[in-house]
């Protein structure tokens, strides 16, 4: 099922100081493939404005699977809830080694049906260490844009066949080295988010459809990216995201090919 959330705020347990604000948003396809982009507060004016890399707190690029559970092992009570796994094919925050997966529970909040509480263990970047957290997230009905709800690009310099799993990083550890070169970008009703990583060099951006038009509100880049415009293709599948499908590649900045590996229409 697809999902456009927007992080509420986030705790650590045991209590910590509260973590600088920030815009966090997660676009998750109808086949599972999310792009999770996370930028300190405040954002610039103009809100096309390119920001420095340190104004990026987190982006995550991957699949995720959701289960129901009604019995809880620990406390052998009877609680509904759904846990969930988030697999990073991508990560800012790490360019070698592989990545673990984050995993937590969601709970949904009694007589608010948009919001759901996020319970789990991740490393908390302030301490460098697994802590317990709580996330509240707010849903956003997929409101499909000029006929399309969903469009997923992904990029894989190491893809060596056309099978959906070689593109989404099918060889597990393999390339997750400083080598790593990979990218997606998820357009999901008025929302199009895009990750690239190469080595060191980390690219996001973030479009908006407001008023009619797509508008970019966050772009933030490094290194050999900087300079590049069309790094990330948003703007191409903005324009003809109608007319493409599932196994078309555009060649984008520099010769990468990236892959329409899913498309719904509205």
């Amino acid at each position: 099922m697809a999902d456009i959330s927007f992080r509420k705020w986030i705790r650590w347990q045991p209590p910590s100081p509260t973590p600088p604000p920030t815009s966090t948003i997660v676009l998750t396809s109808p086949g599972r493939r999310f792009v999770d982009v996370r930028v300190f507060l405040p954002l610039p004016t103009p809100p096309d404005s390119d920001l420095p890399l340190e104004q990026l707190e987190w982006a995550i690029a991957g699949t995720s699977t959701s289960s129901p559970v009604v019995v809880n092992e620990s406390t052998q009570k009877v609680e509904e809830y759904s846990h969930c796994v988030w697999s990073h094919w991508i990560d800012s925050r790490v360019h070698e080694g592989d990545v673990p997966a984050d995993e937590g529970d969601n709970y949904t909040v009694e007589g608010r049906p948009e919001l759901t509480l996020e319970k789990g263990r991740m490393v908390n970047p302030d301490s460098g260490r697994v802590e317990g957290y709580e996330e509240m997230w707010e849903g956003k009905g997929v409101e499909g844009v000029e006929g399309v709800e969903c469009l997923v690009l992904v990029y894989d310099a190491e893809a060596q066949g056309d099978d959906d799993d070689d593109w989404m990083g099918g060889g597990g550890a393999e390339g997750r080295g400083e080598g790593v070169r990979r990218g997606m970008v998820v357009r999901l009703g008025g929302y199009v988010q895009g990750f690239l990583r190469e080595g060191e060099d980390v690219r996001v951006e973030r479009w908006v459809w407001e008023g009619g038009k797509w508008e970019r509100r966050i772009r933030i880049g490094s290194g050999g990216l900087k300079q590049e415009e069309g790094v990330i293709p948003v703007e191409f599948m903005t324009e003809v995201g109608a007319q493409m499908e599932v196994g078309d590649e555009v060649m984008g900045a520099s010769g990468r090919r990236w892959k329409v590996v899913e498309k719904s229409m509205a």
